[in-house]
């Protein structure tokens, strides 16, 4: 109640003392803002005369360098000119030489094609006249055969008519004699016809005569006819040719004006695709540096982020803090925050194991990341507090053998983080080796120093390192920026994004020269198939003008003369003559013929058969020679026929061999022509290339001194406006110079009457601190607008007065408050070691249930198997977490059935289970005297005479008293006392079982 009265006593000055401090703090606070702000204005001022001083010195510099320059300028441009001048004049005169040299070659080049292409025409010429005369020899050869065959045809058909006629004469002089021995019979009849005969002969010679005039004029008038046709037939044929001729002629004028449509389209899309090209060539550079810039910026953030998880949980933890905005002024791992050079790795990782280190603003910023750590159990690490580190002097310092100062190998990432790496390197040096860290740590100066290799001499002499492995990978190379995963995925978003266009656009560049190249090679093609064409053309048109001249040739050869046309009419005439006269005659004779053939029936008919028969043999054999006579006609006529048209043959295939070798001569004459013209064309090509090269080596010299040209006559140009444009740029700064100096002097007046009053929680007065003094990279993170929108406020606040000396009562308060809390810890320290007492005995009360509870329930479990001869029961804790407030639980499984609880057991179940939890707690914790009342009423034979005798064996170290009526339970009991009523009164007796007690004692 002290404790109490005094608080409330106290606290009933908090206000008041509360106002008292607010106003202190208000005032310090004000102080502190006012000298953050003047001090803004004097960096920002002292910043701003050392620019401006800077900037004068390098505008005075950069006008000397222009004047100095501009001296130069006008000589060069003019030196320049005339290079061009006559750089342009070789480019002209060389450009006309290669032009020369191109037309020449283009000449050469028609040239050839107009010879390949005569080679072709000749050689298809002397195909075709090669033709010609095998078709000549084989129709030479046919024509040979065929009149061999007619020679053969008539000797053969001769000799068969001289046979026929010597059989015809002998079969007649047989008939004669028939016809004599029937003489007397038709004589009358033969006299007759042969007088008709005698009649008929005169006429039968007029026909002959007539029939062979007839088949000599047919001969005639076919012979005639036969070579009227075949010149008709050369004619047509020549003709079809020329058709063929005309029509593809007519396709390779079609593909001729094809092909120079198709060469104007290239050049066109030559030229396009060529801008095209140079236009995706000048944009490649630029492309490429974004790409190469977006893949260093993605790796660096990747390795900085990588290199932070690989941290731990701990700088996982509390970079994650940071990201998420929850924490300000932590600055993550010192290693992180600076790199030096691959080979000092080792070194630095030796030296100082201080960089794992993690640095933050201040005191509260580092508690904050405690605080966080601790409350998620995330692990323990170190803290460098940036505003606690004293000032130092950083500059580079003097050391033995020059060699390097650890701390100055650092590149830091910021200015405000080089106290930190000097706090945990100091004047570390850097030695080669360890003979030279020998010499440097132990001289007149001892100095820590480290090897490369990783071998330390501390300043007292110790010295550590070797070993097989070595520390490494402290500090990286690069200085890298802090970065999120958010950030990463989208550098590495943009950097893919990039390799995909730049991809595209190579694809797209290389797509463009490839069809560039073909274009290219497109032009020379078309120009020599346009060449090919243009010759064809020329070569069909001389071949249809050759083919209508040999058709007019043909027609004047084949067209018959007049006396040919004269003696086919006549010959007509004379067959259609002598065919009526002929007819005329059989027609005059044919009465004459039927009487004879009547006469001569009747003579067969008195001859009979051997006279008829005779006769057929006779007719038979006429009627063989007529035929054969024809046949002989025949030949004769396809001899005459074989042997004009071999020397028809004879005749084309001297022509054809006489050409052949005429063609053949003109081939070899055009294959000498092609091999001179090839060699001259190589000469030529070889000569024209390399005018092209020299002609384009020329262009870029020209192209590159127009360039300079230019460039220089803009420099120069632009001399003159910079060197005005300069003049007044100095003017100017001079003049923001000197005001921002004047502007200093004001600021740094009104820093130094500022105050900040020193005044502790309880109102005590403390040592008066100097004002704060911050960093650059600390006033850079201020916000002057907020620093005067602060000051305003505090300026309001401590413009009311408040009472300060509330503050002396409030420290008297305190210091009994103080007093008397002392005393109300002595008291609650007495009570909290009650309550450990209270809770020690609360455990081992537990401890020893849950001992006993294990026994029992294990013995309990052997009592009811015994019992049971096989079941199973067990005690479970109700609550296992506190047994103290459900209790247990009794669960029973009786042979061959299911785990039930104790409550849904039979009368005898329960017995059994109910004596086995008995015997467990007897065998755990004996009691001398157990008293049971008809346990064995619900049991059967067999379960009381097992519960009997385990009772009986109980009894050494127990004494059971069983209420029963089941004698064998009571048959073993050492004493039988019987209960009995008698005049409504109870009585008992005493009996010894003296079998048990002898049993027992044997």
């Amino acid at each position: 109640m002290k404790v109490q009265h005094v608080e409330k006593e106290k606290n009933a000055l908090e206000d008041k003392k509360d106002k008292a401090l607010a106003f202190i703090r208000d005032e310090n606070e004000l102080a502190t803002k006012q000298s953050a702000l003047y001090q803004i204005y004097t960096n920002e001022c002292t910043d701003n005369v050392t620019v401006t001083q800077e900037v004068v010195q390098q505008l005075q510099q950069q006008l000397d360098e222009e004047l100095e320059k501009h001296k130069g300028n006008q000589e060069d441009i003019k030196r320049l000119q005339k290079q061009h001048n006559t750089t342009s004049k070789e480019y002209m005169r060389m450009s006309e030489s290669t032009q020369s040299i191109l037309k020449e070659m283009a000449k050469l080049d028609k040239d050839t094609v107009k010879h390949a292409e005569k080679k072709k025409f000749l050689a298809n010429k002397a195909k075709k006249l090669a033709k010609t005369a095998e078709d000549s020899r084989f129709g030479i050869s046919g024509a040979s055969t065929q009149a061999t065959q007619a020679e053969d045809d008539i000797n053969r058909n001769a000799q068969f008519i001289a046979e026929l006629e010597t059989e015809m004469h002998r079969e007649e002089a047989q008939l004669t004699q028939i016809r004599e021995s029937l003489k007397g019979k038709t004589q009358g009849i033969s006299d007759e016809i042969s007088a008709k005969q005698k009649t008929l002969e005169p006429w039968k010679a007029k026909v002959n005569e007539k029939q062979s005039s007839i088949s000599v004029a047919k001969s005639e008038l076919e012979i005639l006819r036969e070579r009227g046709n075949a010149g008709a037939n050369a004619v047509q044929d020549i003709e079809n040719k020329i058709a063929s001729f005309y029509e593809t002629r007519e396709a390779k004028v079609v593909e001729y004006k094809e092909c120079k449509r198709e060469r104007k389209a290239v050049e066109g899309s030559v030229q396009e695709a060529q801008a095209e090209v140079d236009h995706l060539v000048s944009q490649e550079p630029a492309l490429r540096s974004k790409l190469s810039g977006a893949r260093q910026k993605a790796d660096e953030a990747r390795a900085s982020l990588a290199a932070t998880q690989t941290q731990g949980n701990v700088l996982t933890g509390l970079m994650r803090l940071k990201e998420s905005g929850r924490i300000d002024g932590f600055h993550g791992r010192l290693g992180n925050l600076g790199a030096i050079d691959a080979r000092f790795d080792v070194a630095i990782s030796t030296a100082c194991p201080s960089l794992d280190n993690l640095v933050v603003d201040s005191v509260e910023v580092g508690q904050q990341c405690i605080e966080y750590l601790r409350k998620n159990d995330l692990g323990r690490a170190n803290f460098i507090l940036l505003d606690r580190l004293p000032q130092r002097d950083l500059s580079v310092i003097q050391t033995p053998e020059n060699v390097p100062r650890l701390y100055d190998l650092v590149k830091s990432k910021h200015d405000r983080y080089r106290p930190a790496f000097y706090s945990v390197l100091q004047n570390t040096l850097v030695a080669k080796d360890l003979e030279q860290a020998n010499r440097i740590a132990y001289g007149a100066k001892r100095w820590r120093v480290v090897t490369l290799d990783g071998q330390l001499i501390d300043k007292s002499g110790t010295m550590s390192g070797g070993g097989t492995r070595v520390a490494k990978g402290a500090m990286s190379s690069k200085v890298v920026a802090d970065v999120t995963k958010d950030q990463v995925v989208k550098l590495e978003v943009d950097r893919d994004t990039l390799e995909e266009t730049f991809g595209q656009f190579q694809q797209r560049m290389q797509q463009l020269e490839a069809r560039l190249r073909q274009l290219q090679d497109r032009v020379p093609e078309l120009e020599t198939q346009a060449q090919k064409l243009r010759l064809e053309v020329e070569s069909l048109d001389r071949n249809i003008a050759d083919a209508e001249k040999r058709v007019e040739e043909l027609k004047s050869e084949s067209q018959p003369s007049q006396s040919d046309n004269k003696r086919v009419a006549e010959l007509e005439k004379t067959i259609r003559t002598l065919e009526k006269e002929t007819e005329k005659l059989q027609s005059e004779t044919a009465g004459i013929e039927e009487e004879i053939r009547s006469l001569q029936d009747k003579i067969m008919e008195v001859g009979g058969v051997q006279l008829r028969t005779q006769k057929a043999k006779v007719d038979g054999l006429k009627e063989q020679i007529d035929h054969r006579m024809e046949e002989m006609s025949n030949a004769e006529i396809n001899k005459a026929k074989a042997d004009k048209q071999k020397s028809k043959h004879e005749k084309a295939f001297n022509e054809a061999q006489s050409e052949l070798e005429k063609v053949t001569a003109d081939a070899e004459k055009v294959e000498d022509d092609i091999k001179e013209q090839t060699k001259n064309t190589a000469g030529f090509r070889k000569e024209a290339e390399e005018a092209q090269e020299a002609l384009e080596s020329k262009k870029e010299e020209l192209e590159a001194l127009k360039t300079e040209l230019d460039t220089q006559t803009t420099i120069l140009n632009e001399t003159r406006g910079i060197e005005i444009e300069m003049r007044n740029k100095l003017e100017e700064n001079q003049k923001i110079m000197a005001e921002n100096q004047k502007r200093l002097r004001y600021w740094q007046e009104k820093l130094t009457k500022l105050i900040f009053q020193n005044i502790g929680d309880d109102g005590e007065e403390l040592e008066p601190l100097p004002m704060a003094q911050y960093t650059k990279d600390e006033l850079e993170d201020m916000s002057k607008d907020e620093l005067k929108a602060s000051i305003a406020l505090l300026e309001e606040s401590t413009s009311q007065a408040v009472e300060l000396s509330v503050l002396a009562e409030y420290r008297r308060r305190v210091s009994e408050h103080s007093s008397r809390m002392s005393d109300l810890n002595e008291a609650l320290t007495g009570r909290d070691s009650a309550k450990k007492r209270l809770d020690d005995l609360r455990r081992m009360r537990l401890e020893g249930f849950m001992e006993g509870f294990s026994t029992i329930s294990m013995r309990l479990k052997e009592m009811y198997q015994m019992i049971t001869m096989g079941g199973n029961a067990e005690l479970e804790l109700v609550d296992s977490l506190d047994p103290f407030s459900e209790g247990i639980l009794f669960s029973v499984m009786p042979p061959k059935k299911s785990w039930k609880n104790i409550s849904n057991l039979s009368g005898g179940e329960k017995t059994l289970s109910s004596l086995a939890l008995v015997f467990a707690l007897h065998h755990y914790k004996p009691t001398p005297l157990y008293v049971m009342d008809e346990i064995d009423a619900a049991l059967d034979f067999r379960n009381v005479s097992i519960v009997a005798s385990y009772i009986k064996e109980r009894t050494k170290n127990a004494q059971f008293i069983v209420i029963s009526l089941r004698n064998n339970m009571f048959e073993l009991a050492a004493r039988l006392v019987g209960v009995y009523k008698v005049n409504h009164m109870t009585k008992s007796v005493t009996i010894e079982n003296k079998d048990y007690i002898q049993a027992a004692a044997a």
